[in-house]
């Protein structure tokens, strides 16, 4: 009876340290799962930050291929590469006429190079706006890969959006160049750049993790501000689509009186986007958080009428459009910096 009673106790001893046993490897196993995906959140949070630095890096590499496409155009670089993707059929462009085959004229004669002789300096210009466009897109494709360690799925198809963009966007670049610079096609490929551009703006808005402080006011004076700059950048680059019709035709001192209605509109425009930015600049003067914005508008307002009174008295010299687009992009991307703010975006959840 004696034995029988310590037989028992014996096994709910055992039973005892066995449940122990067992309950310590279950907590240590839920705390190295819990701590695996502490660690796994952490991770995903620092690919997020990760991904918001490629993201203000990449919208400076698109304005910077905008600033330099309009450098291409001022010094008429357009055709400094009669080809794409390479350049004169070399994936590094020519230093000298002389690495040229002998008759390269009639080689890219339908590029109208019947009429042009090589220039070094145009064919450089161009083949670095390339490699700036070229540089952008790795960026873009480098957005989407970190996207993917973020496993969130918005991010990514938004990702997958602006590489297919991107994409789209060369292969128009090719088109611009096998259509010889044809106008329409010029002002497609300046209006996918603005679209990129925003894109890029809402992907470092919604990735952000510093949350902005809403503006509770109407958000009419920034659609109105915004749309006004689209239209006045569209009939801007179709004036200079006319000035390059003309110029081989108009001697440059009589080039302002010889342009067609379009540059009316663009001047009577240009009223509007003042107008339409000082309401906004009233409306929004109390927000803080615009401060760095407020001033940038003042100033690019200002300059952009200096510089289109410059060119109107100095024949649209190229030095005064190339500023004018720089300070035309300079603006709108000011503005879509503000309806990022005033917009209360949802930031992307980690997984």
């Amino acid at each position: 009876m004696v034995l029988n009673l310590a037989l028992k106790e014996r096994n709910v001893v055992r039973r005892q340290v066995k449940l122990t046993h067992l309950a310590i490897k279950v907590q240590r196993d839920v705390a190295r799962q819990l701590n695996a995906l502490k660690r796994k959140k952490r991770n995903n949070l620092n690919y997020l930050q990760l991904y918001n630095l490629l993201c203000k890096i990449t919208i400076s590499l698109i304005c910077l291929v905008i600033c330099a496409g309009g450098f291409v155009r001022m010094t008429g670089s357009g055709m400094g590469c009669p080809d794409w993707p390479k350049c004169f059929g070399s994936w590094i462009p020519p230093t000298d006429v002389s690495d040229l085959p002998a008759n390269y004229k009639e080689i890219y004669a339908e590029r109208g190079y019947d009429k042009l002789d090589f220039n070094v300096f145009n064919t450089w210009t161009e083949y670095i706006n390339r490699l700036l466009g070229l540089i952008s897109g790795f960026f873009c494709l480098a957005l989407f890969i970190t996207s993917l360690l973020t496993y969130n799925k918005y991010l990514i198809y938004l990702n997958l959006f602006l590489v297919a963009l991107m994409g789209f966007q060369g292969w128009m670049g090719a088109i611009v160049v096998y259509s010889v610079l044809a106008p329409f096609k010029i002002t497609i490929h300046m209006l996918i750049a603005l679209s990129i551009v925003t894109l890029l703006f809402y992907l470092h808005r919604i990735s952000n993790a510093n949350i902005y402080s809403k503006n509770n006011s109407n958000n009419i004076w920034i659609y109105i501000a915004l749309l006004i700059s689209i239209i006045q950048i569209v009939i801007g680059t179709q004036v200079r689509e006319s000035v390059d019709i003309l110029l081989p035709h108009v001697n440059r001192m009589n080039l302002v009186s010889e342009l067609p209605s379009i540059f009316e509109y663009h001047r009577t425009v240009s009223w509007l986007v003042f107008l339409s930015n000082l309401l906004l600049l009233i409306y929004y003067r109390n927000w803080i958080r615009i401060l760095y914005e407020y001033y940038i508008i003042i100033i690019s307002i200002g300059l952009l009428f200096c510089t289109g009174i410059a060119m109107t008295y100095y024949s649209l010299m190229g030095v005064f459009q190339f500023i004018h687009l720089i300070l035309a992009v300079t603006l709108f991307t000011t503005q879509i910096s503000i309806l990022m703010k005033k917009l209360p975006l949802p930031i992307v959840q980690i997984p």
